[in-house]
């Protein structure tokens, strides 16, 4: 299930591939459950966006508020139903067996393959949540998996409603090219 790194360095990823960038994803001015995002790399912005956030904001305090959490979170892994769009994180194929675990069990607040695991998950369905799951990345939210602190907060493409449970939402050409651009120096930050 899991592919090896692919690493591009070349102008078209901007020289991506070194953890020495400057990479940072800010979430802010948050309206309800929409906000804007800034992706900044090495100073320059590459784009400023509208993303869907938390139903119920932001602020998350524990497992099912569909609040988005607030502070500093990094990006671990890239997921997605869809190829590998070339990027230089670790990227995990999403396939029918595939799962955002959220059950109060050893996996939780990891996405894990059913083929590799003994585990019935009551979980998402991750290759059944399109175009939700086209693209995405795992964050370092709640690193410890402490059931019920909240689980897989993900940044991923935006589906048909405009909220998440609490995951940051962007459109899809958005987070092919976060997925293209950044490495795991990105840093996230989410305010109000």
């Amino acid at each position: 299930m899991f592919s090896s790194i692919i690493t591009l360095c070349s102008a078209s990823v901007l020289a991506a591939c070194s953890n020495n960038d400057s990479q940072l994803l800010e979430v802010f001015n948050v309206n309800g459950s929409e906000a804007t995002a800034r992706l900044t790399i090495n100073g320059n912005v590459v784009f400023t966006t509208n993303v869907y956030i938390g139903k119920n904001g932001i602020g998350k305090t524990g497992e099912g508020d569909s609040k988005t959490p607030t502070g500093t979170l990094h990006v671990v892994k890239a997921f997605g139903v869809k190829p590998n769009p070339g990027t230089a994180f670790e990227y995990i194929d999403i396939t029918p067996t595939t799962y955002a675990c959220d059950d109060n069990c050893e996996y939780y607040n990891q996405i894990i393959d059913l083929t590799e695991v003994n585990h019935e998950c009551h979980g998402e369905e991750m290759y059944k949540l399109v175009p939700q799951y086209n693209y995405g990345l795992t964050t370092d939210f709640n690193a410890d998996n402490h059931w019920p602190d909240g689980s897989n907060i993900f940044i991923h493409c935006k589906g048909q409603k405009t909220y998440t449970g609490g995951c940051i939402a962007f459109d899809e050409d958005k987070m092919a090219e976060i997925l293209r651009r950044c490495n795991t120096s990105l840093e996230v930050r989410i305010s109000e």
